[in-house]
């Protein structure tokens, strides 16, 4: 029998029970979706910087988080919402605490937290499949996963379930698991010996075999790992559904996004806040008539503050002290800073790491986001989060050469930040008067072709349109955030032998030299 049979044979006992309240405006099925993605080990709260850069508060946090969470719920049921709590995946990458045990100890914390289900993201893979299977098996999160197979076989992973169903007696709604097919390229090298279905086609596949049960289901909800970008694209080719719930972008929807009739949400990222969506549903034909989305803002409130999870929390810190004491490569020379037009070994040594890892023709690092220099000799993990602090991700994005000649140029010119570092380039400057003027720019030694086009390799910060060096043209731009943070990709090449050739060439070279 038919999905659509078995609806209409629900709807017609529904119908049967219900008398007038069918059809009714004022008895509208709730459902609430409280939502959460990218949480990458948040453990602690956040200092706030983008609420006040001086003297930032503090927001979030796992105890937080999950305090919001638990009485939200309760709340909503007592008012006779059905509630759902979904996560859009990331789940431990990021932090000190969240690496504490290659992730396992944070991830079990999250485990007991009241998740129906939470969609495995790429950074799940990036200590190796069996890791991650094992990491799911220990920490009990319920995990979704449908789009990956195994190459072999077809069939899919057996670590994760491709959906899972939430019976509520009178409404059924099955949670589908998306992840990005480019996951193979940005994580453990071991994950290219799966597959990686499109996610809209597999989707089709997941309807088919959730018409099939017995008992049918009667709302799908996709929980992605895909970015905003393609989970507008999974909308395109999937207009039935009224809500996809997404991750990977770290968008900040605050009221969600709409194609066509479908609500596209994601919660920024890092537990700072709880996202929350209303669907409305006719009581007899279980439609959504109605639908928002919001963000709820995590401020300090130890009355919506998980205690017992607080204190797991602070142990978890505690541990992580040691894990920031852990070496992971030698410097062979020191790693110093610079301004004006003169290359650091930093910067260097830094955006070549960035340019390497995505074949890229170039690579550009603003210096503010270079906070401090390392010393040659061995290196632990704290140097690495202090020399690189901020939660900015390796990004690509294609521009041409006019866009990247002008990008080089504001650099060069704008004295209000304190410039870039770049691989792959030589910028060749002179003077005009008091100004400094970018004359030429070389790609691989040879002058820029203005209409060419050219890959960048850059961080997420710069890429969004961060201290405004490139052109607002290429920061709309579509762009693929790997989710890989700069500081574990220099960690990466550590291990590599990267520490023991240090680039200390001067990048900018005057006219005429």
């Amino acid at each position: 029998m038919s999905l659509t049979s078995l609806r209409l044979l629900g709807l017609l006992f529904l119908a049967g029970c219900a008398g007038t309240r069918a059809g009714s405006d004022k008895e509208l099925l709730h459902l609430v979706v409280l939502h959460t993605n990218d949480l990458h080990g948040q453990t602690l709260p956040r200092a706030a910087t983008w609420l006040d850069k001086e003297n930032p508060p503090e927001r979030g946090g796992l105890a937080r988080l999950a305090g919001e969470i638990e009485a939200s719920e309760r709340e909503l049921s007592e008012a006779g919402a059905l509630v759902l709590v979904v996560d859009g995946g990331d789940w431990y990458q990021g932090t000190p605490e969240g690496l504490v045990g290659q992730g396992l100890d944070f991830t079990t914390m999250i485990g007991e937290m009241p998740y129906d289900a939470m969609c495995v993201g790429n950074h799940e893979f990036d200590f190796g499949v069996p890791h991650l299977a094992k990491l799911i098996q220990e920490s009990e999160v319920p995990s979704i996963l449908a789009n990956v197979r195994m190459r072999e076989s077809g069939q899919r992973v057996d670590w994760a379930l491709p959906y899972r169903i939430v019976d509520f007696g009178n409404l059924r709604v099955a949670l589908v698991g998306l992840l990005t097919v480019d996951t193979p390229s940005i994580t453990h090298e071991d994950a290219r010996d799966l597959d990686f279905v499109d996610p809209a086609r597999e989707l089709r596949v997941v309807m088919a075999e959730l018409e099939a049960l017995d008992g049918g289901v009667d709302l799908v909800i996709p929980v992605t790992h895909l970015g905003v970008n393609i989970d507008i694209e999974l909308a395109a080719e999937h207009p039935e559904l009224p809500l996809i719930v997404g991750g990977h972008s770290h968008s900040t929807l605050r009221e969600g996004v709409r194609k066509g009739d479908t609500l596209i949400v994601q919660a920024g990222c890092k537990a700072t806040v709880l996202g929350r969506v209303d669907l409305y549903l006719d009581p007899v034909t279980l439609e959504v008539v109605n639908s928002r989305a919001e963000l709820i803002e995590l401020a300090p409130d130890e009355s919506r503050t998980n205690s017992a999870l607080a204190l797991a929390c602070a142990e978890l810190a505690s541990l992580s002290a040691a894990e920031m004491a852990t070496e992971v490569g030698v410097l062979s020379r020191r790693l110093g800073r610079s301004r004006g037009t003169v290359s650091s070994a930093a910067g260097n040594w830094i955006t070549d790491i960035m340019r390497r890892r995505t074949s890229s023709d170039v690579a550009i690092q603003n210096r503010g986001g270079i906070r401090r220099d390392l010393e040659a000799g061995p290196v632990v993990r704290r140097d690495l989060f202090e020399i690189l602090p901020f939660g900015n991700t390796l990004t690509t994005m294609e521009l041409t050469g006019a866009e990247l000649f002008a990008t080089v140029e504001s650099a060069i010119t704008d004295k209000s930040h304190s410039g870039i570092e770049f691989s792959g380039m030589t910028a060749i400057w002179d003077k005009e008067g008091e100004l400094t003027v970018l004359s030429d720019l070389l790609i691989a030694g040879v002058p820029v072709e203005l209409t060419a086009k050219y890959q960048l390799a850059t961080n997420s910060f710069l890429a969004g349109g961060g201290d405004r060096y490139l052109p607002e043209s290429v920061t709309t731009r579509a762009k693929l955030d790997t989710g890989i943070l700069l500081r574990d990709l220099c960690e990466e090449a550590l291990g590599q032998g990267a520490g023991e050739v240090i680039p200390v060439e001067n990048r900018y070279q005057e006219a005429g030299e």
